[in-house]
């Protein structure tokens, strides 16, 4: 039984697609809902920021005396040796 070669094209069109392009598909979709999952991009389009209580953390800075600094965008505390605010993830600004 010969394979005609329509057929055999149709068959190697078929392997390279699934061979090549359902996995490329599906780090394309994990790709764009990482992407659509960012807080920062959906915050950016609702027109405020993560409301996260940082009392708590905050408290602690103050009772154990050590030098913290604030977020400017959320107002939580940080450790002096934070580069990122540890609830909303904004760059604090150095201190230099």
């Amino acid at each position: 039984m010969a394979i005609s070669t329509a057929e055999l094209t149709v068959r190697l069109l078929v392997y390279l697609f699934v061979l090549i392009g359902v996995p490329l598909w599906f780090v394309l979709m994990f790709r764009l809902m990482d992407y659509a999952a960012h807080n920062t991009l959906v915050d950016q389009f609702s027109g405020r920021r993560n409301g996260r209580d940082t009392g708590q953390l905050n408290a602690y800075f103050e009772q154990a005396a050590v030098e913290a600094r604030n977020c400017r965008i959320c107002g939580a505390a940080n450790g002096p040796d934070y580069t990122y605010c540890h609830n909303c993830q904004e760059r604090l600004a150095t201190s230099d």
